[in-house]
């Protein structure tokens, strides 16, 4: 197969330090070695989430409207108490105890 010549970006990225990256056929563009593992994370926002959770709630365990937005409700204004800190925090810890990730 014909080796493609190395192309490198004229310019680097905004605010990020210029690197040399080494180009041949053991390389890739972005520096890293052919058949190297790199791991993907994946993040869903707990707003989607508890969404989600509602929707399959109200369509499968008979949640009516009034009930899904009471619940909207105390949560918005919940959201302005004191107590909304440590409920992010609380959630947070449970969250990265559950995923076995560190802060």
């Amino acid at each position: 197969m014909p080796q493609m010549p190395c192309s490198l970006p004229l310019v680097s990225p905004q605010g990020m330090p210029q690197t040399v990256i080494e180009c041949g056929p053991a390389r890739r563009l972005d520096g890293t070695r052919r058949g190297a593992r790199q791991a993907v994370t994946v993040s869903i926002p707990l707003v989607a989430l508890l969404g989600a959770v509602v929707f399959v709630a109200w369509r499968y365990m008979k949640l009516r409207v009034w009930q899904a937005v009471l619940c909207l409700l105390f949560g918005f204004f919940l959201a302005a108490t004191t107590a909304a800190p440590e409920i992010s925090h609380m959630v947070t810890a449970l969250v990265q105890w559950l995923t076995g990730s560190k802060p």
